[in-house]
Formats: C-alpha cells, sequence, structure tokens
C-alpha cells in the first residue's frame, strides 16, 4: 500500500481535500507525527472491480488501497530547526501540494491569492530542509574521511550532487541520479526526491489552467469546496449534482489517478467465487512480481500465470466462454502485466 503525504500553505484548502478524500472515514495521527497530523486509509475507487463483483458474486470484494497523511501547515517554522514539520510525511512514497488559487472574503489570504508564489513558497521550504539533512551528513562524512574512514565516499559523493543541486533550488527529483546513487541516498527520505502532485484549490468562477511541471510532478485543478458540498449529498445524487455543474470526475478519483500515474502504479486483478480483488503493482512489473505481491510462495513456486485482459472477460462473460474460445493465455515468468490483466497463478505447492 502506498502511502501520500498533503503539504500547504496555510488557508490553501489542504484540510479541505483531506475531508473530501476521507469522505466520512475516521482519520488518526500517524506514529511519529504531530498532533495535527491525520492519516487515513482509502478504498482505490475502480468501476472494474465493481463490474467483476457484479459478474462473479464473489464471498468478499476487495479494492486496492492508498494511504494519505495530512500533514500540519508549512510556512511555519526554519528548515532544519526545531521539531520537524515533516515528520508525519517523510516516510511517504509521494507528496501532494495544495496550493490556493481562489477568492473568499470568509477565508482572507493575507498576501493576496497567487498560485505560483504560493507553489515556490512551499517547494523553496522542502529545498531548504533537504539541504539542511544533506549538510548535516556530508560534515560528519568529511570527519569520518579525515581519519581514515573511507567506507561513505561513494555516501559523500552523491549528496555532493545533491547539495549542488538544492543551492540551486532544484528539486532533486530533477537529478539524474543512478541505481547506486538512489539506494545510497534512500535513507535520508529527502522531501525533493518524491514524486509531487500540485493540487490548483480553484472556486468556480477559476479558469487557470494547470501549468506543466519539471520531471516527476505534475498539477490538476480541484474545486475543493464544491466537492466538499457535493460528498456532503447522499451517494445516489452525487452524479446528477456534479453533472449539473460540469464537474467531470469526483475529486477522489482525480487525486489518485494522478498518485498513480507519478508512481508509476497499475492494476491487476484476480478472480473467483471466493475473493474479486485489485492489487497494485509498477508499470513494467513481470508474472512474477505480481505473483509475489500476492504471497511470496507464489513467487517463489511460480510456474506460469493464466492471464486474460479485463475487457476480454467481461465481453465474454467468464472464464468459461474465455475457455471454449482459446483466449485464455499462459505466460511466463518475463510476461510483464498490462493494467486490467487478470490473473491466476500456477505454482508448485
Amino acid at each position: 500500500m502506498k502511502r501520500v503525504g498533503i503539504l500547504g500553505l496555510p488557508q490553501s484548502g489542504k484540510t479541505t481535500l483531506f475531508e473530501i478524500l476521507m469522505q466520512g472515514a475516521g482519520a488518526a495521527a500517524p506514529p511519529g507525527a504531530s498532533a495535527k497530523d491525520r492519516v487515513g486509509v482509502l478504498k482505490v475507487p475502480d468501476p472494474r472491480i465493481d463490474r467483476l463483483s457484479a459478474m462473479f458474486q464473489p464471498k468478499k470484494t476487495t479494492y486496492a488501497q492508498i494511504q494519505f497523511v495530512d500533514s500540519a501547515a508549512a510556512g511555519q517554522g526554519k528548515p532544519g530547526k526545531g521539531a520537524d514539520l515533516f515528520a508525519g510525511v517523510r516516510q511517504c512514497d509521494a507528496l501532494v501540494a495544495v496550493v490556493r488559487d481562489f477568492e473568499n472574503p470568509a477565508v482572507p489570504a493575507i498576501h493576496g491569492v497567487d498560485a505560483a508564489r504560493d507553489l515556490r513558497e512551499l517547494e523553496a521550504e522542502l529545498v531548504l530542509n533537504d539541504l539542511a539533512i544533506a549538510e548535516t551528513r556530508l560534515e560528519r562524512i568529511e570527519k569520518e574521511l579525515r581519519i581514515g574512514k573511507k567506507e561513505a565516499a561513494a555516501e559523500g559523493a552523491a549528496l555532493a550532487r545533491c547539495k549542488e543541486a538544492l543551492e540551486s533550488e532544484k528539486p532533486l527529483r530533477e537529478v539524474d541520479l543512478t541505481p547506486e546513487e538512489t539506494r545510497l541516498l534512500r535513507g535520508f527520505q529527502f522531501l525533493t526526491l518524491k514524486p509531487l502532485v500540485v493540487i490548483l484549490n480553484q472556486d468556480d468562477d477559476s479558469k487557470r489552467q494547470p501549468p506543466k511541471l519539471g520531471r516527476g510532478a505534475l498539477a490538476v485543478a480541484l474545486r475543493a469546496h464544491t466537492e466538499r458540498e457535493i460528498v456532503s449529498l447522499p451517494p445516489e445524487e452525487r452524479a446528477a449534482f456534479r453533472e449539473e455543474l460540469g464537474v467531470t470526475e469526483d475529486g477522489l478519483s482525480l487525486v489518485i489517478r494522478a498518485c498513480y500515474e507519478l508512481l508509476g502504479l497499475i492494476s491487476f486483478f484476480t478472480v473467483g467465487p471466493d475473493e474479486v480483488r485489485a492489487w497494485e503493482i509498477h508499470r513494467g512489473d513481470s508474472a512474477v512480481d505480481a505473483a509475489g505481491e500476492i504471497h511470496s510462495d507464489l513467487a517463489r513456486g511460480f510456474i506460469r500465470a493464466e492471464v486474460i485482459a479485463y475487457d476480454q472477460l467481461v465481453e465474454l462473460g467468464g472464464y468459461a466462454k474465455a475457455r471454449e474460445k482459446g483466449l485464455l493465455r499462459l505466460e511466463g515468468r518475463d510476461y510483464k502485466v498490462h493494467d486490467g490483466d487478470c490473473l491466476e497463478i500456477r505454482h508448485n505447492a
């Protein structure tokens, strides 16, 4: 299960976004985080799972899950000094930055509404936080090297590259790191190395289009106040209200889709009378990787994967017709799983 941290300056609508994502679900502070941090685990909405469940009528239907952490507001502390305001999101796989792009006299913007400026300010705080970590570790490495401990030389070289980029205000996600450098830096949990989804929190009059960002980042627009009103309605009334307002996609699906895109995630399915289930893996993962996601024993004893695409299975109405038409494929361990594949793993007991 992937974890996504939500960041934002005060009055950005960060907590409103978290409430939209939770849609009434409970939330608690994650381990090691401040009392202002909250975490919630969500089912990933997927109409394909709904359709498969309706077809097979399993005893249990299980959706993929994603965790969101609502952190304390940024812009309220000095990077590298005192309590770590980003402790709650440091172990997340990706970050969501909520940027204010709306006018509201009831919630005044002290310095005016300027989404581009606020994004620069938030990104600058992340850069300075990472820079403080890199500099602290480099000081220790320099001492180790002076007394003849050469083991940290490679780590020091990687950190020096990071320090150079951060001093030029460049996020680490835009730095070309080698696989070895990525491994050496993993434990530092650098914030600017994480994929970043920027949410432009707009009102009904906003016309601004989401900007194109650098590598490892993307921006989407969301009318958070309107979306919160929609999710407060009974579920059966929401679709009609969205259509009336011209809202083409619900906020939950919009944010999760953006996170999946940046993290390079896809879904495959296992289908049967006991359970219909969605699993998440990275794009490009193999059949044996998918087997390991289900259970490590399946990966160790992997023989073949029986595969059919979701669209084919639904069109044929089930596995019986698929077998009759010879559309079930047997794939080896190196087969690259596609989004929507339905898999059955054959393995040694």
